[in-house]
């Protein structure tokens, strides 16, 4: 019986019959994909072994059968619900973030901030700071919870970590999270071509907000959050780094490849060139 045969295209190699070497393409059948016999095939290393069988007019296939991968199926990112917003943004006055804002700010230019923030309050430890992240369509994809000093403005760190996120502390079971910048709600009050700032720091988006109130202040929430996925919705915009000091190499590589996939975006070389300490951002070189 007559088919036609070709080299195997799929990734799976196995061992040369004649170096033993695993880098063996099989031949198969192009109707069937069935494997021909296991001498019948070309050896990928042309130059040190260049063995090659090619099969005669007829052969007899065997029953292995190329497995492809499965897809991997697609989840849906979940979101919480509009009314965790009412819920978490209140008892500010317990709040440890708040109390240091007031240090610095006038009760007018906190209060102004909360709102455009959507600064919430979680007594998951006492004085919690909820930061909730809602994208440009206003669906809230998740909030992170961080306990501050209230009078250094530092974050807690000892005797453990103070940060969680909320679908943990509310037990929404199977809560698929998928971030988006924190303040991305806030892009419908800005033009296209118009400039946003992005810095790694939820704290310090909020207080450069109030001192730079022209330009609109966004946060990764880490430094591996600089991805050209969170940053989809600002592709029209015009779009300022400012990494921690000495995290400016690892941001501007990502910075060539975000351009060339079409972002209209810089990185600030701004707090490399200050005395400062590793790790510091411009809200330590301000206060």
């Amino acid at each position: 019986m007559n088919y036609k045969y070709t080299l195997d295209k799929s990734s799976r190699k196995f061992n040369c019959p004649s170096c033993n070497k695993k880098t063996f393409v099989r031949y198969v059948v192009v109707e069937t994909n069935n494997y021909l016999e296991i001498t019948l095939g070309r050896c990928d290393r042309e130059s040190k072994c260049a063995y090659h069988k090619r099969p005669q007019h007829t052969t007899t296939t065997t029953p292995f059968v190329i497995k492809r991968p499965l897809p991997v199926p697609q989840v849906e990112p979940s979101c919480h619900h509009k009314a965790v917003i009412q819920y978490f943004t209140k008892d500010f006055m317990q709040n440890h973030f708040v109390l240091y804002l007031l240090k610095y700010f006038t009760p007018t230019q906190v209060r102004n901030a909360l709102k455009k923030y959507f600064i919430g309050t979680s007594n998951k430890w006492q004085g919690a700071t909820v930061f909730l992240q809602i994208d440009e369509q206003l669906n809230v994809c998740a909030g992170k919870i961080m306990l501050y000093d209230k009078n250094t403005g530092k974050r807690i760190k000892e005797p453990f970590p103070h940060i969680t996120w909320l679908h943990k502390v509310l037990c929404i079971k199977d809560f698929v999270l998928q971030q988006c910048l924190f303040g991305l709600h806030n892009l419908c009050d800005y033009k296209k071509g118009s400039t946003v700032c992005i810095v790694e720091s939820e704290k310090t988006a909020v207080i450069m907000s109030i001192i730079f109130p022209d330009y609109l202040w966004l946060a990764t929430g880490s430094k591996a959050n600089l991805k050209a996925l969170l940053l989809k919705p600002l592709k029209e915009y015009n779009i300022i780094l400012y990494p921690d000091k000495s995290e400016f190499e690892a941001w501007n590589t990502k910075t060539l490849t975000l351009k060339n996939m079409g972002f209209n975006i810089s990185c600030s070389t701004f707090l490399e060139e200050k005395a400062i300490e590793e790790g510091d951002d411009l809200v330590d070189l301000l206060f």
